[in-house]
């Protein structure tokens, strides 16, 4: 096995070109090999894109669904530091398919990024603007 030191050179990393065994292509190929299904299970955005939505990557064993939120952020409220408190969109990555609650829970707390409340069933919160 080579060392660290060869392995981890900046220059050396830039030249890693995509392989077969490269992430993104062991789960493509898994994917379509267990037949994962995807689809928009909520779709309420209005005329203006404000609104929710939630996608699912449904696989054999597992859901998961991107949950996205779309706000109507006021152009002196959008920031690109990462110090912003509002965003025009915000996302969850949440384990299984949410409930009407969850999405209530979520709508509420999903926004706030940092500063909300979140459960053992959100796998991650994100965040961007238009």
């Amino acid at each position: 096995m080579r060392p660290p030191q060869t392995v981890m050179r900046l220059a050396r990393m830039g030249s890693a070109h995509p392989t077969r065994l490269s992430f993104l292509r062991v789960l493509l190929r898994r994917m379509v090999t267990d037949k994962w299904r995807f689809d928009r299970s909520v779709w309420q955005i209005d005329g203006r894109g404000v609104g929710r939505a939630v996608y699912r990557a449904i696989g054999p064993h597992r859901t998961y669904s991107l949950v996205a939120f779309a706000h109507d952020l006021p152009d002196e409220m959008r920031s690109d530091r990462v110090i912003a408190t509002a965003w025009d969109a915000t996302f969850a990555l949440f384990d299984g398919t949410p409930s009407e609650a969850d999405l209530q829970r979520l709508a509420a707390n999903v926004p706030l990024q940092e500063a909300g409340r979140v459960s053992g069933a959100e796998l991650s919160l994100s965040r961007a603007n238009r």
